[in-house]
């Protein structure tokens, strides 16, 4: 800024020099520039005050009480809250491998929930090519890798590994079923009466609890743009296989590319989602700016008082002995033998202790 104005003012100074008739053009494009110079100034004060007028509004929005959406009893946050019924939502983000560790890390540097709520997040382990990772819900690269857009991540730590098996997983599935890799919540090829994309999450089979994952096949290019801050070679190979194929347009890369046989037309393999979506277009540049610019919000979220002091949250060793869950995808994929049941008939209450029917699979 300070420099556009010395340019303004040397520019007004040469202006203002007596002419000659010949330079009557050239006297003209510097009166432009001048003013051009001029406008831009003022514009540039103008967003200045605008960002430090965002920036107060920022800290007072942030600085809120969680108690409406904070469980004491399971020390976790409600998916949400209805204002129409003044309840909380029985339902919780209860996984460290979410978005949620993001939201709760914030509340307790702000000193508005207990530490006791992140070590409530849930950490079942899952065992892929001899790596300890974390399960989440959908298996998604959203839930594994947004929260690395702001928080930092430090080698040989549960998250870091989490982070790199998450990727790996990822496209070892998608090399296994022919096309590109990164799933994660997106729209897909099916409209409402609006014609509007629909949008769910979607996730690798194996990483995540939600079962019937395996049931669709929807790749996101942002999801590949978030590898680029775990892989960045293989994402970049990634991205590029994308460009190759023609899942770009005038404002990047499109939404998604629909591979479920059952949404697509006869005679297509995939469908393209052709619509943009803002928040994942900001989550590509923040990946991008992590890699390029080295790592310039991590770096932002490490120097705020509040989040340094409790930045050992983040840094959870890799168990080293612990019981692991089995893979959702090895349970639907099991060979289960019908066996009859015996069926047991009680025909009274009143014995002299319980009788019960034990049922299993």
């Amino acid at each position: 800024m300070s420099e556009l104005i010395a340019v303004y003012n040397k520019l007004s100074i040469e202006v203002n020099q007596p002419r000659t008739a010949d330079n009557t053009d050239e006297l003209n494009w510097l009166k432009l520039f001048a003013t051009s110079l001029e406008t831009s100034i003022s514009i540039c004060e103008g967003l200045i005050k605008s960002a430090g007028t965002l920036a107060i509004s920022c800290d007072e929005l942030a600085d809120m009480e969680w108690d409406f959406l904070y469980d004491k009893s399971s020390h976790l946050l409600s998916i949400g809250y209805n204002v129409q019924d003044h309840r909380m939502d029985a339902s919780y983000y209860d996984l460290l491998a979410s978005e949620a560790r993001l939201c709760t890390y914030i509340g307790i540097a702000q000193g508005k929930l207990p530490e006791k709520s992140w070590f409530a997040l849930g950490r079942l382990l899952t065992n892929v090519d001899g790596n300890p990772i974390l399960l989440s819900w959908s298996g998604s690269m959203f839930e594994y890798l947004m929260p690395l857009l702001v928080m930092p991540t430090y080698e040989n730590t549960l998250l870091d590994q989490t982070g790199k098996a998450a990727v790996e997983w990822q496209i070892k599935y998608a090399k296994q079923k022919g096309i590109p890799w990164g799933i994660s919540e997106s729209g897909y090829n099916t409209v409402n009466s609006d014609y509007h994309y629909q949008y769910r999450a979607f996730g690798a089979p194996g990483l995540g609890l939600k079962r019937g994952l395996e049931e669709d096949t929807v790749i996101a290019p942002y999801a590949s743009a978030l590898g680029l801050m775990v892989a960045p070679e293989k994402a970049c190979e990634n991205l590029e296989i994308l460009h190759e194929k023609g899942y770009e347009g005038r404002y990047g890369f499109y939404e998604a590319i629909d591979f479920t046989p059952s949404r697509l037309p006869r005679g297509q393999s995939s469908a393209t989602v052709f619509s943009y979506m803002a928040h994942h277009q900001g989550m590509s540049l923040l990946s991008m700016a992590y890699l390029l610019l080295d790592k310039p919000m991590q770096k932002r979220f490490e120097q705020e008082p509040q989040f340094k002091a409790i930045l050992l949250l983040l840094q959870e060793r890799i168990p080293k002995a612990t019981t692991f869950y089995a893979h959702t995808t090895d349970i639907l994929d099991a060979n289960y033998v019908a066996i009859g049941t015996e069926t047991r008939i009680i025909n009274t209450a009143d014995t002299l202790i319980p009788q019960v029917q034990l049922l299993s699979n």
